[in-house]
């Protein structure tokens, strides 16, 4: 750039006379649908604030002057003081492109006219119908590259001049066009194009009646292949960026605060029945207790929290067969406690640290995850409770060490925890190994809730476990398979499991205790199937 353009970084603004008489060529857009203009060379704002006001649009834009793009700020939406070219905005997302960019060579880069720079980098930023309206020197437009891109990405150009009294110092014209889909112009059209920067061309003036006019179009919700709209800036100064960390950074978010004033932070949470130290350490680890205030050896506070992290490893093998290396992917889960006392932070990751410190603090630890966890069923059974799981599991032999058939302690506890949580939240969770009797508890909650007619729907190879166990468990039980699912209708060839289930119920056929037993793939291809209940 010259030494003249350096000193005023670029800046030559548009006339107010010129983008009055710009804003006549243009029909506003919708009241109730602004269109978007965006200004890359801002200057401090008063073109594209009018232009704005008159065609009702947003305003965005870019200026390299920090003082001017202060002014700018004033009157346009936003504006992000720094160069264009440090900026980021998504492909098609303005309706008006304003380019007066600076007249001269970009000579760091190749000796490259700044206006075909300007023309290259912003285009795509206009969506298809937008309207362009390009201010530059009428001599630029006998370059063949400018005359290319015009001709290839625009249609409908209309070129003035400026008005007598300002087109003489710098020869410039006005350019409307409406960007089209691209397609790759002709010689004759890029000619066409390169003879307007010698023909003697019409002053720009107020239009005529019948003069056409272009349409400004509504600012789209979305970018280019949908994308979320974004005007970013990518470029920042550090000065700037410790005022933003000031007014938006993480010190501001209601994170930090629970990080600096920990409060329990524990997840609201209250399980069927007493946790048990397996239990405890899963939580620690899962960060479910939040932040622990403890104290440590010597009494003073401390603070304790866990948290689990996913961990990809890379694991080669040699397949001696294949002659090759078989490359996989493994994930790890990995336990760390953070531990901040008054003289240092400690990080412990290491599973022998890890247990010596659950030997030194486990206590504590339980004994703060007890007080906050209060189970709904203390293993305090009521007497009705105790005479429903009593009487069930008689018609099975007697497991070894039971001197007579029926359900096991821990069994009967883990139903009446269920059956209890179940009249709470509608809902519980049992896990186990095998062997536990999972499906002789769920039987037995079904029994306690006197949940009849129930539905149980299982794993195909466990529909004949399921039909056994609780005949089994519950006794005068009637329990039935249901294959034939979601045929509604009146033929008398139809067969319905479902329906006829229901049928032999309210006929009393099944006796009060009924359960249905479905497999899940019979139920994943079942049609026409409605709620049960519908929660108000």
């Amino acid at each position: 750039m010259r030494l003249a353009g350096i000193e005023k970084m670029g800046y030559y603004p548009t006339p107010e006379t010129v983008y009055e008489l710009i804003a006549a060529w243009l029909t506003p857009a919708p009241v109730e649908q602004p269109g978007r203009l965006l200004d890359p060379c801002a200057g401090k704002g008063e073109a594209a604030a009018f232009l704005g006001k008159a065609l009702n649009c947003q305003t965005w834009g870019a200026e390299l002057s920090p003082v001017r793009a202060e002014e700018a700020a004033q009157v346009m939406d936003v504006v992000h003081a720094t160069a264009w070219q440090s900026c980021r905005l998504t492909n098609e997302s303005v309706t008006v492109l304003f380019l007066n960019p600076p007249y001269d060579v970009e000579t760091l880069d190749g000796q490259k006219r700044l206006e075909l720079e300007f023309l290259r980098s912003t285009t795509f930023k206009l969506v298809k119908g937008g309207v362009l309206i390009y201010v530059v020197p009428q001599s630029l437009l006998g370059m063949t590259d400018v005359a290319r891109m015009l001709a290839g990405h625009y249609e409908n150009l209309l070129v003035f001049r400026f008005p007598d009294g300002e087109y003489e110092r710098f020869k410039q014209v006005v350019v409307f066009a409406q960007r089209k889909q691209y397609r790759t112009p002709t010689n004759e059209a890029i000619q066409s194009v390169r003879r307007l920067a010698v023909q003697d061309l019409a002053p720009l003036a107020m239009p005529g009646t019948g003069a056409p006019r272009y349409p400004v179009l509504p600012a789209p919700e979305k970018g280019a292949n949908n994308r979320p709209i974004r005007f970013q800036r990518l470029d920042w100064l550090p000065e700037e960026m410790v005022e933003a960390a000031r007014q938006n950074g993480v010190h501001t978010t209601q994170d930090w605060t629970d990080l600096v004033q920990p409060g329990d932070g524990m997840v609201e949470m209250n399980p069927a029945m007493p946790l048990k130290k397996g239990h405890v350490a899963m939580l620690m680890a899962s960060d479910m207790m939040g932040t622990l205030r403890l104290t440590d050896e010597e009494g003073r506070p401390m603070l304790v929290k866990g948290r689990v992290t996913k961990v990809v490893e890379k694991i080669e093998e040699r397949d001696e067969d294949k002659g090759e290396t078989v490359v996989r992917y493994k994930d790890r889960f990995v336990t760390t406690v953070g531990v901040l006392k008054a003289k240092a932070v400690q990080v412990i990751s290491d599973v022998d640290e890890l247990t010596e410190f659950m030997k030194a603090h486990g206590d504590k630890i339980a004994a703060h995850i007890l007080n906050a966890y209060r189970p709904r069923y203390e293993l305090v059974p009521l007497s009705q409770e105790l005479a429903v799981v009593d009487r069930l599991g008689k018609q099975r032999k007697p497991l070894p060490g039971q001197a007579e058939p029926g359900l096991l302690p821990a069994q009967k506890h883990a139903a009446i925890a269920l059956a209890r949580a179940i009249r709470e939240h509608r809902t519980a969770s049992l896990q186990g190994e095998m062997g536990l009797g999972k499906t002789t508890v769920a039987a037995a909650v079904i029994d306690l809730l006197d949940a009849y007619p129930a539905i149980v729907i299982c794993p195909p190879h466990l529909v004949p476990k399921w039909i056994r166990e609780v005949r089994e468990v519950i006794p005068g039980v009637h329990a039935r398979e249901l294959r034939r699912i979601g045929r509604n209708g009146d033929d008398e060839g139809d067969v319905n499991d479902v329906r006829r289930f229901l049928d032999d119920y309210d006929a009393g056929k099944l006796g009060h205790k009924a359960i249905a037993v479905v497999a899940s793939t019979s139920a994943k291809f079942g049609s026409g199937w409605r709620p049960v209940v519908i929660p108000r």
